[in-house]
């Protein structure tokens, strides 16, 4: 990008810069080095580059005030050259236009170096998390955690839907529960934690439990996507939810802490990826007693209860898939990224950290999918 194209020049913070004097050529170097990234500058007048034109890369100095500012040393035709030299090897980014308060700028300053390094646009890339509306259904210990990451990340517009009071085993399962909050809507609680550290985010909260499909149409409309961090135990309320998703066309995908391992996904696509049922059917249809299965995920249909504080789970699993559900959303708000879990599961064993992903095909005749797209059809 040539140096006429920044208005705000900034070098991004991740990159550690230093001096090495001339060589034998009389070629002074100028290194820049990230965890990712090596460069090795060649060129003359590099030691006073670094002392007076880096320490005004900072996103506060127009082009003009740094010409003016170095004018004694550089003529701006000299600097131009040194600048696009730097903005060649991506050195350079345009501090003004991702409309960031400087305070959240600087909060957010590693994520936005992130984009930077994988080469995506951060102005548009944060604009996209700003503008994103993501709900999140089931704010029990995985549910918590990712409404409180994404609104870290600038996702400006959070709907958290979750019925019940905070019990004392959501204190172990999320950090963001307190022994003081035990008795209080989980909802309550994240709202407010999250006005405490991402103030920019807007939190809509809803409590009433949807009994039918289209009550859960009505919750989840206009949202870009949905985070489904519910128990097992209100499986019922997931196929509600599956078919609403279905029937709105909006993606969505899913989390268990599964005792050992972690799954994620399946990442659902409206009638291009397997829907949430297909996966279930899937599931008992491969399992090593499908009719000991199928009347398990029976009872679990019929139980309509959180049982998250009763399973057989460490913190340390639900963290982790909170986290990695968090990053499934904001692939799923890029353009530069894919969802990974996108028609099928990533697993996670956490004794031994290995990773499987396992595609899950689309059930013919599905009773939610196959149905939804036929209506939809005719």
């Amino acid at each position: 990008m040539p140096t006429s194209k920044f208005n705000r020049p900034k070098l991004p913070t991740h990159y550690y810069i230093w001096f090495e004097p001339p060589d034998s050529k009389g070629d002074e170097v100028l290194r820049f080095a990230s965890l990712r990234r090596r460069i090795k500058l060649k060129g003359h007048s590099f030691r006073e580059f670094q002392q007076l034109v880096i320490p005004l890369l900072d996103g506060r100095h127009t082009l003009a005030e740094i010409e003016t500012e170095v004018a004694d040393v550089f003529a701006p035709q000299d600097l131009e050259v040194g600048l696009d030299l730097l903005a060649e090897h991506n050195l350079l980014q345009e501090a003004e236009g991702v409309g960031l308060t400087d305070e959240t700028a600087a909060r957010l300053a590693p994520q936005l170096n992130f984009f930077h390094e994988m080469e995506m646009n951060d102005e548009d890339m944060q604009s996209r998390l700003k503008k994103a509306m993501v709900m999140i259904i089931g704010l029990g210990g995985a549910g918590a955690a990712v409404a409180q990451t994404l609104a870290a990340a600038g996702v400006g517009n959070l709907r958290c839907f979750d019925p019940s009071t905070v019990a004392s085993t959501d204190t172990y399962l999320s950090p963001l529960f307190a022994q003081a909050d035990v008795g209080t809507l989980r909802t309550e609680v994240v709202k407010r934690r999250i006005s405490e550290s991402s103030p920019e985010a807007t939190v809509s909260t809803h409590t009433q439990t949807p009994t039918t499909d289209d009550e859960v149409l009505s919750l989840i409309e206009g949202s870009d996507f949905i985070l489904c961090c519910l128990d097992e135990g209100q499986s019922s309320l997931i196929y509600r939810l599956n078919r609403a998703c279905l029937k709105a066309n909006i993606r969505w995908s899913s989390c268990l802490p599964a005792g050992p391992e972690v799954i994620i996904g399946p990442t659902v696509v409206p009638f291009e990826t397997a829907c949430f049922l297909c996966y279930k059917m899937r599931t008992v249809a491969t399992a090593g007693n499908p009719e000991e299965e199928f009347a398990f995920e029976t009872f679990l249909d019929r139980r309509k209860h959180d049982d998250s504080g009763r399973r057989e789970n460490l913190v340390f699993g639900v963290g982790v898939a909170a986290n990695l559900l968090s990053l499934e959303a904001m692939k799923a708000l890029s353009t530069s990224l894919s969802p990974s879990a996108t028609g099928k599961i990533v697993v996670l064993d956490l004794i031994t950290l290995e990773t499987s992903k396992h595609v899950v095909l689309r059930k013919p005749w599905c009773p939610a999918c196959f149905k939804t797209a036929s209506t939809a059809v005719s």
